[in-house]
C-alpha cells in the first residue's frame, strides 16, 4: 500500500468522524461536565472501534454486513442504545436544573457509555464493511494492509476526540453551566432522533424482507 492510497484512506477516515453523529454527540456532552469525562468517553468510544477493527481483521464483519438480517439485528440495537441514551441525557438535564451547579456530580459511566455507542452504531461498522476493504486490495500482504488500516482508524480517532476535548476545554464549556444544560438538551434530542430515525429505517427494510 503506497503512501498516496494511505492519505486517501485518512482523508475518508477525516470525513467520516467529523459527520455529526453519536459519538460526537456524546464526547462533545460528556466534555462540558470535565476534561476527565470527556476523556473517558472518548476512550469508551475508541475501545468500540477497536473491537470493530478486531472483528474487521478477523473477518467477521465482512460477514455480518452480508447478511441482511444480522445487520438488521444491529441496527435494531444501536437504536435501542440510541433512544435509551438520549433519554438518559434529557433526565440528567432535567436533575441537573433542580440541582445546584456548584453540587452538580460528574456523569458516571462515560467509558460505557462510549462504548455501548460505538460497539453498537452501524455507521462504524458499515464503514469497516464498505470503505475498509476498497483500500485493501489484493496480494499477500492483503492481511498487513488490514492491519495497518484498522490500526490508522483507531489511532486516528483517538487524535480526533482528543482535539475535540481540548477545543471544549480552550473555549472554556466544561467551566459553563450554561454550555452543559445547552450541549444536554442538544444533544438528548438529537440521540433521540438519530435513534427514531435508525429504528423506523430498520423496521422498513425489515417488512421489505419479509415481503
Amino acid at each position: 500500500m503506497g503512501v498516496e492510497t494511505w492519505m486517501t484512506f485518512i482523508l475518508a477516515l477525516l470525513v467520516a468522524l467529523a459527520v455529526p453523529g453519536p459519538d460526537l454527540v456524546l464526547v462533545v456532552q460528556s466534555a462540558t461536565r470535565g476534561v476527565r469525562e470527556g476523556a473517558s468517553t472518548a476512550a469508551g468510544v475508541v475501545t468500540g472501534l477497536a473491537l470493530h477493527a478486531v472483528l474487521a481483521v478477523a473477518g467477521a464483519t465482512a460477514l455480518l454486513a452480508a447478511k441482511p438480517g444480522a445487520l438488521s439485528l444491529v441496527q435494531l440495537l444501536g437504536a435501542g442504545v440510541l433512544l435509551w441514551m438520549g433519554t438518559a441525557m434529557l433526565r440528567s438535564r432535567r436533575a441537573d436544573a433542580r440541582a445546584p451547579s456548584a453540587a452538580k456530580p460528574a456523569t458516571r459511566g462515560g467509558y460505557a457509555r462510549g462504548f455501548a455507542t460505538n460497539a453498537t452504531n452501524p455507521k462504524a461498522l458499515l464503514f469497516f464493511a464498505a470503505v475498509l476493504p476498497q483500500f485493501i486490495g489484493r496480494g499477500d500482504d492483503a492481511d498487513l494492509r488490514t492491519l495497518v488500516l484498522c490500526a490508522s482508524v483507531v489511532i486516528g480517532a483517538g487524535l480526533w476526540w482528543s482535539a475535540a476535548i481540548a477545543l471544549v476545554r480552550i473555549f472554556g464549556f466544561h467551566r459553563s453551566p450554561t454550555a452543559d444544560r445547552v450541549v444536554t438538551l442538544l444533544g438528548g434530542v438529537v440521540l433521540l432522533a438519530i435513534g427514531a430515525g435508525l429504528l423506523a429505517t430498520t423496521m422498513t427494510d425489515l417488512a421489505g424482507i419479509g415481503s
